[in-house]
């Protein structure tokens, strides 16, 4: 019994280690080469481009790792199939039971990596992210700007300039081209001469006009002598917002108390701090429901499998996904949703369970 128990975890390890070595390459790269020209803007060594590439990498682990151990568990199981192994355990005297037990020690550890993950890795990788994309914002003020190039200065900035020199701890430009990207209102500037202080975070306009367009349309038209406004380009990490994703669960929990009154701000805040407890879970089903689905299907073709595995995946995702936005947008509280959507989940692989073993008989497709 002890060997059917290790080999059948060594089967689902194999297949699971082979399909997140995969997705991981993959994914990672697709998505870090469709944001690598954004990041190059900041000037990066090479250094940090691997290093963003990693942090990006472990963002994606919470996604990567449930995918991974479904078509794992599921090609797994094919693999029996096909090299009629099913049809010699049974002659052994094993029984379907027999299988859970392997099965469910094998998502009991994909849960726990997977809920230190979501928990902590993935907020972590994050962050760190972020503070490195703003050290590297704080770095372009170290030297003079490039003329004639478009150049981003924090988030919400775009500036061009013609000619431009450092004089002590200031930046001096002539002839400025500034964008500016508000929640509110765009603005774009044009200036003869501007001077930034990074020290002080202060950027100002000398001599042009300024056109803003708000959020209704309505657009703006003005004449300056001197403008003046604020970067976030302080020295400290403080300067930097985190968003509720980036934030460690203390630091969200102390967010949630700061934002009580505000609702819409409050329940997204909520949605996050409930959604890293019951993200995790969602491995036990849709794993489960993996095994039952490669155990009765009859088909030789992985291509098929594979296929399968990717719809029934994407699926159970969307599903969670809609009930994570219905949470984040006030209209279900968090904890209803995110129960209600296991529940009924959780009741349809129950009825495939009962077809498939009531309805059919155990009938195995060997």
């Amino acid at each position: 019994m002890k060997t059917f128990f290790r080999y059948h975890l060594r089967e689902y390890l194999f297949y699971t280690s082979v399909f997140f070595f995969l997705f991981s390459v993959i994914i990672t790269l697709v998505k870090g080469i469709f944001g690598l020209q954004k990041f190059f803007e900041l000037n990066p060594s090479l250094k940090e481009v691997f290093l963003n590439f990693g942090l990006l990498f472990l963002q994606l682990t919470s996604f990567i790792l449930p995918l991974s151990v479904f078509l794992g568990v599921m090609f797994g199981v094919h693999r029996f199939k096909e090299d009629r192994e099913l049809l010699g355990f049974f002659s052994l005297g094993f029984r379907f039971s027999d299988f859970l037990k392997p099965l469910c020690v094998f998502m009991l550890l994909g849960f726990v990596l997977l809920f230190l993950a979501h928990f902590w890795l993935v907020p972590y990788a994050k962050k760190l992210q972020k503070t490195m994309r703003f050290e590297l914002t704080k770095r372009q003020f170290e030297e003079p700007l490039p003329e004639k190039r478009a150049i981003p200065l924090g988030e919400n900035h775009v500036i061009y300039v013609e000619k431009a020199k450092k004089q002590d701890k200031a930046h001096e430009f002539e002839r400025v081209f500034l964008v500016e990207k508000g929640a509110e209102k765009k603005q774009v500037f044009l200036a003869e001469k501007g001077r930034l202080e990074p020290k002080e975070g202060v950027f100002t306009l000398y001599q042009g006009e300024g056109f803003s367009l708000g959020k209704d349309k309505t657009v703006e038209v003005f004449r300056f002598g001197e403008y003046q406004f604020f970067l976030v380009v302080k020295e400290g990490e403080q300067m930097v917002e985190f968003g509720r994703g980036e934030l460690s669960f203390p630091e969200l929990k102390a967010r949630l108390k700061e934002v009580e009154k505000n609702r819409r701000q409050w329940f997204r805040y909520l949605t996050e701090y409930w959604d890293r407890f019951f993200y995790p879970l969602s491995l036990f089903l849709v794993v489960f429901q993996g095994f039952l689905t490669a155990f009765f299907m009859k088909t030789h073709n992985r291509f098929l499998v594979f296929f399968t595995a990717v719809a029934l995946y994407v699926v159970f995702y969307v599903g969670y996904q809609l009930c994570h936005s219905l949470a984040e947008n006030g209209r279900v509280y968090p904890v209803v949703s995110f129960a209600g959507f296991y529940l009924v989940f959780g009741a349809l692989v129950g009825l495939e369970a009962w077809f498939l073993f009531k309805k059919k008989r155990h009938q195995v497709y060997l």
